[in-house]
């Protein structure tokens, strides 16, 4: 790519790119397209001068603040919402110069060559000189897969190349946008188990201040909680076939995180949808609901709130009486599991019966089984004091 009239005369490495409109896309050439939004110039006061091929950061700063940035094209992925802007190897450490790769790394992912960037990304990986440079380097390839995958997300016939390409972005566990668009996929494919554990790899990616050092919008994150939490109950919704109790994530050192953590950049949820089961028309705990209510109170005793509030809501079916003394029991019951298993915080019990239902910004592609599974819920709220 040459000089352009507003380039200031700087080359391709310096340029940031947005995805390509699906009227811009060569379908004889490689997947997808990058297009050029604005120059290091204009880029130029947002990042410190030593942090401009921080991806992440650089998204997170673009879709924050939009800066005397062109914003041309926002990604959906799946209504995510974030922005798709790919800074190409600008300002690289002092190593690059010495690292043989590179140039030819810098080259693949130009011509889009998402096989060639993952054949020198893996000399890189184990070269003693450009070794440093591999999450970096692993970085720019994860955020070209993400945003091919998303120009091919209304193009007919190219599912399982979409598919392919989210699955080895988030694999690494570099960018959270990659773990929240194949979360996404995994709901939409009723793999509820995988789309939780996605939804909350996203999640502590998002709050992983070395891979994430600018946070994610406050709009994103609250999606991704919420998700995660659909997810989850939906894998353990035991009026379907194979139902699955997911564990929340673990953290380095073997705590709750995920949609657990209280080490949140972002909007902490106030309410946590659990998937306490019962037994149909009564208090009594399933084997998940047993699972559930033991990892709550191991994660309440970690995390040592003052207070905490247990809330049981029910579906829509059954009288509004029957199911306010229902979820009150079930609530109580949850209480009495917790207190009996050394939870020492205050619990506090309360009732809604059918009359808050869980707001789903997105139920496409769910049956009225699934609203109603994610309906029949208990949440757990902690007390403000504890953050």
């Amino acid at each position: 790519m040459g000089k352009s009239a507003d380039s200031g005369g700087l080359t391709a490495d310096h340029v940031l790119y947005r995805v390509a409109k699906s009227d811009e896309i060569n379908d004889g050439g490689m997947l997808g397209g990058l297009v050029p939004v604005c120059t290091l110039p204009i880029v130029a006061g947002l990042i410190p001068q030593n942090r401009y091929n921080d991806v992440n950061e650089l998204l997170g700063s673009m879709s924050m603040q939009g800066k005397g940035i062109r914003m041309t094209r926002t990604m959906s992925l799946q209504s995510a919402g974030f922005l798709a802007l790919i800074f190409l190897s600008a300002a690289t450490p002092v190593l690059a110069d010495d690292c043989t790769y590179l140039s030819a790394f810098r080259q693949a992912i130009q011509n889009k060559d998402i096989q060639a960037a993952k054949g020198l990304e893996a000399k890189i990986a184990v070269d003693a000189v450009c070794g440093p440079l591999t999450n970096r380097v692993r970085l720019q390839r994860v955020l070209l897969e993400t945003a091919t995958a998303e120009t091919l997300l209304e193009r007919p016939g190219r599912e399982a190349e979409r598919e392919a390409l989210l699955t080895s972005a988030a694999e690494p566990g570099l960018f959270w946008g990659a773990s929240l668009a194949i979360g996404d996929l995994r709901f939409s494919q009723r793999r509820f188990v995988d789309a939780t554990r996605a939804y909350e790899q996203a999640i502590d990616i998002a709050n992983n201040r070395a891979l994430t050092p600018t946070p994610a919008e406050a709009s994103i994150v609250k999606r991704m909680y919420s998700r995660a939490a659909q997810a989850r109950l939906l894998a353990a919704n035991e009026e379907s076939s194979g139902a699955s109790y997911v564990q929340v994530a673990k953290g380095d050192r073997g705590e709750v995180a995920g949609m657990y953590s209280i080490n949140t950049r972002g909007p902490t949820p106030e309410s946590i949808p659990v998937p306490i089961n019962f037994e149909t028309a009564s208090a009594k705990m399933t084997a998940i609901g047993e699972q559930a209510a033991e990892e709550l109170a191991a994660a309440i005793k970690a995390q040592q709130p003052t207070e905490v509030t247990i809330v049981g809501h029910a579906d829509e079916r059954g009288s509004d009486s029957y199911n306010m003394g229902l979820s009150e029991k079930r609530a109580r019951a949850v209480k009495d599991y917790l207190t009996s298993h050394g939870v020492n915080a205050v619990i506090k019990v309360v009732a809604k019966g059918k009359r808050d239902a869980l707001q789903i910004e997105d139920s496409s592609g769910m049956s009225k089984e699934d609203i109603w599974a994610l309906n029949r819920r208990v949440e757990w709220r902690r007390s403000s004091g504890q953050e």
